[in-house]
């Protein structure tokens, strides 16, 4: 399909803070000196200006997984939120047990100002929506809606979630985890839509909705019909842009995902060794990622989920972030 022409009257809010900038040097040189600017000038100092935008600025917000905070500096988790902020994180996502008090956290948040923006379902790859046994899918359900309340209360807006496990070729087969899962879902959907906190499924090996055996060029179209068959809007895909690079290109896997992607989050993978490493240090093809991104006008949360540590080694997964993303 033939591409709409770029309008020329067609700003980003990135080229309206760089023409801003731009135009209040000019103001102050005196309109004399705006005449002799050649066109180049003027593009030069507007790209100039759009340089200095904040990360905050960019089409991604760059979190970490709460449990990646191990700076022994940080004992309380106002301290730990506060070390994120100073480094130049846009929030955090919570993927440690439901047992910890949520209003200390949510407090915590609120008082540093850095947003716990998304929960991680610590639960569910041994307490499985799919699991064979109808007594522990019941458990899987009660698990998704303490994660649903859990995660409004520190004022997150997702709970990821791993739908279920191919396990066995007669008790947990493709098939099985497809029609339990969805089950499952469509059970807490009524409590997401009335807390407002949207579930997204994020790609994994969990040998479901790939070929584990497969080639490396496979499409997303098995994880675009699972959702599609959910049919919630408060049902999206948890998009991880590294945990499928082995069996096909990620950036293909955005286009066809589309608006149902809601969240990402990412380490590096390297196909030679079929192991998972950080980003930027792998085979996950990011100029292709990133375009991929503004073709479906992607824009929100990527969470690395690499190795923690301290903080010398958070301010390193925030600027590996930025090298590849930003």
């Amino acid at each position: 399909m033939q591409k709409r022409p770029q309008s020329t009257h067609s700003f980003t809010r990135r080229d309206f803070v760089g023409l801003g900038a731009g135009a209040s040097a000019v103001g102050l040189l005196g309109p004399h000196f705006a005449l002799g600017l050649t066109q180049a000038a003027q593009a030069q100092a507007t790209q100039s200006a759009a340089a200095q935008v904040p990360a905050s600025e960019s089409r991604f917000q760059f979190s970490v997984k709460s449990a990646m905070i191990n700076d022994p500096s940080c004992k309380s988790w106002q301290e730990k939120l506060q070390l994120l902020k100073d480094l130049g994180f846009d929030g955090v996502e919570y993927d440690q047990g439901l047992d910890a008090n949520p209003h200390e956290i949510a407090e915590a948040s609120a008082k540093v100002g850095l947003p716990v923006q998304g929960l991680v379902n610590p639960y569910h790859w041994s307490i499985r929506l799919s699991d064979p046994d109808p007594g522990v899918r019941q458990r899987a359900v009660h698990n998704m809606e303490r994660a649903l309340r859990f995660a409004k209360t520190l004022g997150a807006s997702t709970v990821l979630l791993v739908p279920g496990k191919v396990s066995d070729p007669q008790t947990e087969n493709f098939d099985q985890v497809w029609t339990r899962s969805i089950e499952g879902i469509r059970r807490v959907i009524p409590l997401a839509a009335q807390l407002g906190v949207r579930i997204g499924i994020e790609n994994v090996w969990n040998q479901f909705l790939y070929q584990p055996d497969g080639p490396d060029n496979q499409s997303s179209d098995q994880y675009i019909k699972y959702v599609d068959e959910i049919n919630s809007s408060w049902v999206g895909l948890y998009l991880d842009f590294s945990n499928h690079r082995k069996f096909g290109n990620p950036a293909e896997w955005i286009r066809a995902m589309g608006s149902r992607i809601i969240k990402c989050d990412t380490k590096d993978f390297r196909v030679a060794d079929g192991g998972f490493c950080d980003v930027g240090e792998g085979d996950v093809p990011w100029p292709e990622v990133r375009k991929a991104c503004q073709d479906i006008n992607y824009f929100g949360w990527v969470s690395s989920e690499v190795e923690g540590g301290d903080r010398q080694r958070l301010a390193k997964v925030l600027a590996d972030l930025r090298r590849v993303l930003f």
